[in-house]
């Protein structure tokens, strides 16, 4: 193999050009010095920038070699987040347990696998990365004891899954580590919808047929009576009765007595659309449903007739409401309203008119309670009767209006007396802290701390994010 041995004479070049350029050249080679003279040759000019097409070809190369050190880099990072969470924490004491739907037996359990290592830093890390999920799910939010707030690992499912994404969403939620409960807070969910203008009427849908939410969720929060649900809620399934009405605002939702009660009554039923000219009434569809409009029309009736009481009637403006109403000017419609106006008209009335039945503890009869209105409830309502007693309000039973007005006299004169200590009730058994606590006590005894991306001792209660 040739040797070649070449002496050079280096002189520093100009600055800007950079460099050195070799003006003296010996060669000495055993083999063919034409060859080796025009490899030095190369050398001289690549240094001396003549070869152009060379510089560029030496800066592609060291712009590709960042760039696939940057890919190698994020792929590593990539394998070992992935290796992280699912092989080292599935080993690290990891495991969930539900109760099946068919499993009779409470004490029987199988395993679903996820958990987490619940360091502080680990938690506070899992706090800051838990996201807002939007209906059917509904996050939950823990307040440490210097009143700050975080969002759990824990979520509702509040309503059936309608869209496929639902259960996508689920899925992904449930590998970070997001645990779920249920929460009745959509007509008779988990029990099948008894409105007949609702899609989900249908029991052949897929949100009903696909999905076995007991399956899906730890425990259930309910709002309704025990035999609804021993009905709606398979045996073995742990249950809080709890609803997010409990959770009333009493510190933002005050009386204020320095303004005028306008209105001896307030009724909430929103319309169905807006009345055609060839039609005698607005549409009687969902909304009406709910509420029981054919009902709370004979009760208004009975109320401006007479016992000459002057309501306001939020959300039906443009549709016609009973004729003694009208004629006396005893009733006052307002269309939608939005919230913060809304709740306004609370300070305005007297007390409240709820006529609802598939209705799953409507939060408005918490909020109009903080502001210590007494309520007057149909006793068929499927969520909200746990606010009625002797300190709150009275129950009317819509299929004996024949009684309505001796109920409704009574009502009136312990209104009239003072009686009724509507707010200090509520605020006594239920709102954030008392409410809290039970949805506390609840969680611990269904998740291990290890679950969560807290700990127990460090909060002071849990609350759904509404």
């Amino acid at each position: 193999m040739a040797i070649i041995k070449a002496k050079l004479g280096l002189k520093k070049q100009h600055p800007h050009i950079g460099g050195y350029k070799y003006n003296k050249m010996r060669v000495q080679s055993g083999g063919d010095n034409k060859s080796s003279l025009h490899t030095v040759n190369i050398i001289t000019s690549i240094s001396q920038g003549k070869t152009f097409k060379s510089k560029i070809i030496i800066i592609c190369c060291i712009i590709f070699s960042i760039f696939s050190i940057f890919v190698l880099y994020q792929l590593f990072k990539y394998i070992y987040n992935y290796i992280y969470n699912y092989m080292y924490k599935s080993n690290t004491d990891s495991y969930t347990t539900l109760t099946t739907q068919e499993n009779k037996d409470p004490n029987t359990k199988f395993t679903v696998g996820f958990t987490n290592i619940n360091t502080k830093n680990d938690n506070e890390n899992k706090q800051n990365s838990m996201k807002t999920m939007k209906r059917p799910f509904l996050n939950m939010w823990g307040v440490r004891k210097d009143g700050t707030e975080f969002l759990v690992n824990i979520v509702f499912i509040s309503h059936p899954f309608t869209r496929d994404e639902c259960i996508i969403q689920y899925n992904e939620a449930f590998k970070q580590g997001v645990l779920f409960l249920g929460i009745s807070s959509y007509s008779e969910f988990p029990g099948p919808v008894s409105n007949i203008h609702d899609v989900l009427h249908d029991p052949k849908l897929d949100a009903w047929t696909k999905y076995n939410y007991f399956e899906l969720t730890r425990g259930w929060c309910s709002c309704f009576r025990d035999e609804l649900n021993a009905k709606w809620i398979p045996r073995g399934v742990p249950v809080l009765n709890i609803a997010e009405s409990d959770f009333g605002n009493y510190e933002f939702h005050k009386p204020d007595a320095s303004i005028k009660k306008e209105y001896d009554f307030l009724y909430i039923c929103l319309k169905d659309g807006d009345k055609k000219p060839e039609d005698k009434d607005c549409p009687s569809t969902w909304q009406s449903q709910i509420r029981r409009w054919d009902i709370a029309k004979k009760i208004l009736d009975i109320m401006c007739k007479q016992f000459k009481l002057k309501g306001l009637l939020i959300g039906r403006i443009g549709c016609e409401i009973p004729p003694e109403c009208h004629t006396q000017q005893l009733m006052e419609t307002t269309d939608f309203l939005q919230y913060n106006d809304f709740i306004k008209q609370y300070n305005k009335c007297r007390f409240m008119l709820n006529c609802s039945e598939s209705d799953a503890s409507p939060r408005v009869l918490s909020e109009n309670m903080c502001y210590d209105n007494p309520i007057l409830v149909n006793k068929k309502i499927l969520g909200g009767w746990q606010y009625v007693n002797d300190s709150t309000g009275a129950f009317f039973d819509p299929d004996n209006l024949d009684n309505f007005p001796q109920i409704l006299t009574a009502f009136l004169d312990k209104l009239k007396n003072k009686e009724f200590k509507t707010r200090d009730w509520y605020i006594a058994n239920y709102g954030k802290n008392n409410a809290g606590a039970r949805l506390k006590t609840f969680v611990k005894s269904l998740f291990k701390e290890s679950e969560l991306n807290f700990k127990f001792d460090d909060i002071e209660y849990l609350k759904p994010a509404i």
